[in-house]
């Protein structure tokens, strides 16, 4: 059965427990990353087609996703920056944050001829312009183009706070937004921008999540912490989610996992509610949270190049969408 074809099973399934009606009432606006923007709208747009709930889901990066959380503007947000005490208390409704899968970010790269394969102190250093030639790299001469995120994003804030555990030469600190160095660089919007530029010009590099990573891209092999060259993958990823540890609210990262087979750059990503306030529309938000964390929904992540959670984390997150409450 076909990944669409389950989910939109087990959404109906699970909408008709409720008793909620697929009317006005119970059609919800989402926002978030941009990272898993192709999966939210085949799911929910899946589910709109055939008669279903309406969920609306529009990329706007995690930084403005959280602004529209705090504005109370949105039913939900998807975001792979996880919300701090600091702000949490900015929600006047409460937040409920749930994990529902994790990502791989690469160091995405189109330069034809080139197996690459970078050091933790390379990687630094070409996200840090200190590297501009491909020969530097052992590969075939040539200009080096750094593409980055032009807008704030959680992608930024994941890949930075591992320039900085791999080595203390990052000069450029972290956060959404980065100050990067004004030469041989490009900024584009998005993960999809991002690819869209290095599968355009031959000699670029940039960091994007791992599902974005496909035509002419190319993902590097990057040395751990074990000192093991992995690329991305399901399974590189899910090594390195065994690492991460939750608070109470559900946030947790591991910008350097120690343990042996782990890719080195990972992040979750969740699902932001509001813990009061919801109404009827609270059933209708359980509900897709309990889609997304199904067993036939996360079997089916490692082919679009997203993580499936392990059992502990996938635990913690089905036993927090009971705090979301009407």
């Amino acid at each position: 059965m076909a990944f669409a074809r389950q989910a939109l099973v087990l959404f109906s399934l699970l909408a008709a427990g409720t008793c909620v009606s697929a009317s006005s009432q119970s059609s919800l606006i989402a926002v978030g990353s941009s990272l898993p923007t192709r999966l939210h709208r085949t799911w929910f747009g899946r589910m709109a087609n055939s008669g279903g709930f309406e969920i609306s889901y529009r990329s706007v990066g995690s930084a403005a996703a959280q602004w529209a959380l705090i504005r109370q503007a949105v039913d939900f947000t998807v975001s792979d920056v996880a919300m701090q005490p600091r702000d949490l208390a900015k929600v006047r409704r409460g937040v409920v944050q749930i994990p529902t899968f994790g990502a791989a970010i690469a160091f995405g790269y189109n330069q034809p001829g080139c197996d690459l394969k970078l050091t933790q102190l390379q990687a630094v250093q070409v996200a840090s312009g200190r590297i501009t030639d491909w020969k530097q790299l052992g590969c075939e001469p040539g200009a080096l183009t750094w593409v980055h995120r032009s807008d704030a994003s959680g992608t930024t804030d994941s890949f930075a706070r591992s320039m900085r555990a791999f080595s203390s030469q990052w000069p450029l600190g972290t956060g959404t937004l980065i100050r990067w160095p004004a030469d041989n660089v490009i900024a584009a919007e998005g993960n999809s921008g991002v690819a869209a530029v290095i599968e355009s010009k031959r000699g670029a590099i940039g960091y994007l999540g791992l599902s974005h990573v496909k035509g002419r891209i190319r993902a590097a092999a990057l040395q751990n912490d074990n000192g093991e060259f992995l690329r991305p993958n399901p399974i590189s990823g899910a090594k390195a989610l065994q690492g991460i540890d939750l608070d109470f609210n559900l946030a947790g990262s591991n910008p350097n996992p120690s343990t042996q087979g782990a890719y080195p750059i990972v992040t979750l990503i969740w699902v932001k509610a509001y813990r009061s306030g919801n109404g009827e529309k609270s059933q209708v938000i359980k509900a897709t949270l309990e889609l997304m964390l199904s067993s036939e929904a996360q079997s089916q992540l490692p082919d679009l190049g997203l993580i499936p959670l392990e059992a502990e984390i996938l635990s913690k997150s089905k036993a927090a969408i009971e705090r979301i409450g009407q």
